[in-house]
């Protein structure tokens, strides 16, 4: 049932330390924890401290991989009772080391004699799967676009990825992630959510939503569904810049606010905000210079995070930030202070706390000693403004009950778990990380994720006429991932053994010369050149001039790379000139955005795989430590399986693409045309595609 804010905040904290959810969640459960006298054990500093969620990606400039090779960070880590630590890519080197890591973070914790509480930790990160993703030998999985695009089992898809990420971060110890993301794609020129999100229809983006988040839950893990109020209609990357949205609240509970309030619904218990402005909905403010006005990000907006979210959505669970540490929080001015000073973000943090929000993620990145000064300066400041009645003591209390709710709901506070054969569980976590049976499933969700959308002349699947073919990554990475396909289709003798493949990009050869295929691997663009970045040396012209079929992979994350003045966008249109040029046919394979699609009608086929990351990994190659390939790209790889006819494409648009218009001025942008509508999509090779062709 769902607390109103018209009870007083002791009678809510009250209430929801009341409510038994151990046995709900964990029926073996020997014995109930008194959340009510944890919380009245705590001092000022422990509850504070239990708002806030670091990052600890380095120490002394060195990757925090190992605890025990850090004592002055284990010390730093007992100073207060944090409520949790964020992992990145800097943190996870394999299944075992971060499993260790995980396991001596928290009996660190445990062990600590400095604070009156001992309440183990949040472990959490970013995996959404897809482009989003930390564990490196665990399965990547195909990403929520691509799960979009798998039409009627696209809600079992989604579910079974939430399931296998949620096994795999379980058993490394991780019990919170930082997903499902929720935002609706609604712009198309979005340069930060693209093919995060499941899809431009907010019905849809709620039932996949609440189905991955689902899969996660019964894993055991956390799920937190973001970025609130809505991060899809945005032109500018909230990591870099303040995004802003010119909707009244009218209009997002149409769209935006659909995916959170189903969410809600179903018994949301976390919720990230973003860092994006309403001006139409919040009220104006005067930012930190005392002079310019504007409005504050959702993260720091009473309006957005109690009036909307609060009372009108009627949610009460637990609320965390983005990353404070991004830009459109900490280089924005927004409250009095200088850039990254004590001042600053103690001024964030209080209209963060008064906004209403539980968890202050990434005040600061905990990376050295002076970092930890910042922190310790951030909590006494916080306890000053709480003891001078600045901040409600009731405020912080609402907050803290939330997350000790939470963490005993999924049985975090049972500390003995944390103190079993460190052995036994790294050799558990190494079995299911990107365990056999999580790949296969990962294989066949992205089979049936790969979309058709233009089939002229059948020019796919390859046939036996086609003796010689060009495949044409966008960066010489992407050689890697297509070799990798080629040689399974080897093994499994759907292309001949005796193939030749000359990888051009990695100057290796494989087959025979005697082969009657000949398959040339090569790329068009150099991110290391320091001048133009067109690589279409005459080595690969001759190969273009010969090819029977080329393929050109496009990696899009916004319009940039589709200009014409764009090197990206001419090394696909010179090779697309090239094949035409001695009749040879064309393959457009979009490996990010969907939305270059259109701006290549020329090509003979167009293909779609919804995931850009990745590609440059061998997954045939192991650390010593990993006993899986690692999150290789498996979208690619099946695509790549139904060029040569390994499989049939049932994929369908979880989006619709709109008509590029260039500019009297020059560039490009989207114009209000749709070329393709949401669900358009081929089920066989043999049939045509007609372009819609609708105003929308």
């Amino acid at each position: 049932m769902k607390k109103t804010l018209s009870m007083s905040s002791a009678a809510v904290v009250d209430s929801m330390l009341s409510d038994s959810t151990a046995a709900e969640k964990n029926p073996d459960r020997e014995e109930a924890i008194n959340l009510k006298g944890i919380l009245s054990s705590m001092t000022l500093d422990d509850k504070i401290s239990q708002m806030i969620i670091p990052a600890i990606r380095t120490w002394d400039g060195k990757n925090v991989t190992e605890l025990a090779a850090l004592p002055d960070l284990k010390e730093a880590l007992h100073k207060h009772q944090y409520g949790g630590i964020i992992f990145f890519g800097s943190n996870i080197e394999g299944s075992g080391q971060i499993t260790a890591l995980v396991q001596d973070l928290q009996v660190n914790n445990l062990e600590n004699r400095g604070v009156s509480a001992h309440i183990p930790y949040f472990i959490a990160a970013d995996v959404e799967g897809g482009i989003v993703v930390r564990l490196n030998d665990g399965t990547r999985m195909t990403g929520n676009m691509a799960i979009g695009a798998t039409g009627e089992e696209a809600l079992l898809n989604a579910q079974k990825t939430g399931r296998i990420l949620g096994e795999e971060m379980a058993a490394a110890g991780f019990n919170l992630d930082f997903a499902p993301d929720i935002d609706v794609n609604n712009n198309a020129g979005n340069p930060v959510i693209g093919v995060r999100s499941f899809s431009d229809d907010p019905e849809t983006v709620a039932s996949l939503g609440k189905a991955l988040a689902g899969g996660l839950s019964e894993s055991g893990v956390i799920a937190t569904y973001k970025h609130f109020p809505g991060h899809g209609d945005t032109a500018v990357d909230s990591h870099i810049g303040t995004p802003s949205v010119e909707k009244n609240y009218d209009q997002i509970k149409k769209v935006e606010l659909v995916p959170f309030a189903a969410a809600i619904e179903d018994g949301a218990e976390m919720i990230m905000t973003a860092h994006i402005t309403y001006p139409l909905i919040d009220e104006e403010v005067v930012f930190g210079d005392g002079k310019t006005k504007g409005f504050y990000p959702a993260t720091m907006s009473k309006k957005i995070i109690t009036d909307i979210l609060r009372r009108d959505l009627g949610y009460d669970g637990v609320v965390v930030t983005d990353s404070l540490e991004m830009d459109a929080i900490r280089t924005a001015g927004l409250v009095p202070g200088e850039e990254d000073s004590i001042e600053y973000g103690i001024n964030v943090a209080q209209k963060v706390i008064d906004a209403g929000i539980d968890i202050l993620l990434i005040p600061c990145d905990m990376n050295c000693a002076e970092a930890v000064t910042f922190y310790d300066k951030y909590i006494d400041a916080l306890i000053t403004l709480v003891e001078d009645g600045s901040i409600s003591q009731e405020r912080i209390d609402e907050s803290v009950a939330r997350i000790l709710k939470l963490k005993e709901k999924y049985g975090i506070l049972d500390t003995k778990q944390y103190f079993i054969s460190q052995e036994e569980t790294i050799r558990q976590a190494q079995e299911i990380i990107g365990s056999d049976a999580h790949r296969e499933s990962e294989f066949e969700i992205a089979k049936q994720a790969i979309t058709l959308l233009k089939n002229e002349g059948e020019t796919l699947p390859f046939t036996k006429g086609d003796k010689k073919i060009v495949f044409l990554g966008n960066q010489a990475g992407d050689a890697y991932t297509i070799h990798y396909a080629l040689d399974q289709l080897k093994d499994q003798g759907i292309i001949d053994e005796n193939t030749q493949v000359v990888n051009l990009a990695l100057r290796e050869q494989s087959g025979s010369e005697d082969g009657e295929v000949k398959i040339t691997i090569d790329y068009y663009y150099d991110l290391k050149a320091k001048e133009s970045k067109l690589h279409y040396t005459e080595e690969l012209q001759e190969a273009i001039r010969e090819a029977d079929v080329v393929v050109g992979f496009t990696k899009n994350y916004d319009l940039s790379g589709l200009d014409e003045a764009s090197e990206e966008y001419q090394g696909i249109a010179g090779a697309i000139a090239d094949t035409h040029a001695v009749k040879g046919r064309f393959v457009l394979f979009s490996n990010n955005l969907p939305y270059d699609a259109v701006r290549f009608q020329d090509a003979d086929a167009i293909l779609l795989a919804y995931m850009g990351a990745g590609l440059d990994m061998d997954p045939t190659q192991r650390t010593e430590e990993s006993r899986s390939m690692g999150p290789y790209n498996a979208n690619v790889v099946a695509a790549i399986h139904m060029m040569f006819g390994d499989g049939t494409p049932t994929g369908t648009l979880p989006v619709q693409l709109p008509e590029i218009r260039t500019l009297d001025s020059g560039g490009v942008a989207y114009s209000d045309k749709i070329l393709y509508d949401r669900g358009f999509g081929l089920i066989s090779f043999g049939v045509q595609a007609s372009i819609k062709s609708e105003e929308g």
